[in-house]
């Protein structure tokens, strides 16, 4: 199965800002399977808006320690898992707000993973 790793970032300069981010998605894969953070941000640390071509992913407030891995974690288990969400060049928008326990700068990298088939296999 061919799969795809995609990053939205976006650099954080102060406590508690948000950052916005967008791409589109790689119009040669046909579903987002997966999104990972990986490195630890806190647990106040979220996902305050999120949506493909304007229908919502995630929540707004959705919380990034759900998706949130580190490297101790097997690279193939680092990704929270999504069904159903088709890529196909769609528009992808997160913003990212920080919770407030970082040293700053720092980059936030938001790890999309694409496929051609489903994750249910369908």
């Amino acid at each position: 199965m061919a799969q795809k790793y995609q990053i939205l970032q976006g650099v954080v300069t102060e406590a508690g800002q948000t950052v916005k981010m967008f791409d589109n998605l790689d119009k040669d894969y046909g579903y987002l399977t997966g999104v990972s953070v990986v490195d630890l941000y806190g647990y106040k640390a979220e996902i305050s808006h999120s949506s493909i071509d304007g229908k919502e992913l995630f929540p707004r407030g959705f919380d990034v320690l759900f998706i949130q891995t580190n490297n101790f974690v097997n690279p193939s288990e680092r990704f929270f898992g999504l069904e159903g969400i088709e890529a196909k060049g769609k528009r992808i928008d997160m913003e990212f707000k920080d919770g407030g326990i970082a040293q700053y700068p720092y980059t936030i990298k938001i790890f999309l993973r694409l496929e051609n088939k489903p994750k249910n296999g369908n």
